[in-house]
């Protein structure tokens, strides 16, 4: 009798263990990674990663199949419905996926000539490495999964100012002004172009400039050529055998 005992203890002890190392894995949160490289243009290349533990990977692709690229592709064009996105590649590798494309206008110009990037996290914790270089984590649930995110955020060179915000709905925003040399070159195009305007209201205004007086015949002039002198008239010669008469 002690010996079944014995035996039916160890059962449940064998259960329970399974049953709470099966729970566990499941509450296993999804590794997720999210890296933004923006340009001086405001475009961005993204690379979105997520890995996976056995049982996690074995449902994820009872569920994409072989359709994963298309749904992430859909996926990723309704989290930026305001850029363009184009150069999707996908890439699985030991219960690991990764995808990259490139977001057009990712970063926007907003009201007060300042760059702005959306991230989209809600309270991540932030960490700045550098003046241009921002690591963001967060933990939150996402369709029944707990998911586990680190997002790095590379400006480009020369950004400065740099403003951690948030977005109307609470979520991170970035705003930095403009490299100190892409202001000048939008200084210079502004004088070149005024300049420009002002040359054009001149010549408007005043067709016939003076010009300078030069041997040189100017462009586009017609040229009348001087009618050929008239020659000298000689008398005619005298008729031989007529004498002068008195």
């Amino acid at each position: 009798m002690k010996k079944v005992y014995a035996y039916l203890v160890i059962l449940i002890v064998i259960a329970f263990s399974k049953a709470n190392a099966q729970q566990t894995q499941q509450l296993d949160p999804l590794k997720q990674n999210v890296t933004y490289n923006i340009d001086n243009l405001g475009d961005a290349h993204v690379e979105f990663s997520r890995t996976f533990n056995a049982s996690q990977w074995d449902n994820y692709k009872r569920i994409s199949g072989s359709n994963a690229s298309e749904l992430w592709k859909r996926e990723m064009e309704r989290e930026f419905p305001a850029a363009y996105l184009q150069n999707f590649k996908y890439n699985e590798t030991d219960r690991t996926f990764t995808l990259t494309f490139d977001a057009l206008g990712l970063a926007e110009i907003n009201d007060n000539g300042q760059w702005q990037i959306p991230v989209g996290l809600k309270d991540p914790d932030i960490t700045k490495i550098s003046d241009k270089n921002y690591v963001m984590t967060a933990t939150y649930n996402s369709g029944g999964s707990l998911l586990q995110q680190m997002t790095k955020i590379n400006l480009p060179d020369g950004s400065g100012n740099v403003v951690q915000g948030k977005d109307p709905f609470g979520k991170a925003m970035f705003t930095y002004d403009l490299t100190p040399g892409r202001k000048g070159a939008h200084m210079a195009f502004l004088i070149a172009g005024f300049l420009l305007i002002a040359a054009g209201v001149v010549l408007y205004f005043k067709p016939k400039l003076p010009a300078a007086k030069s041997g040189k015949v100017k462009p586009f002039t017609v040229v009348t050529a001087a009618a050929p002198a008239a020659a000298p008239t000689e008398p005619p010669p005298a008729t031989p055998g007529i004498e002068k008469q008195a």
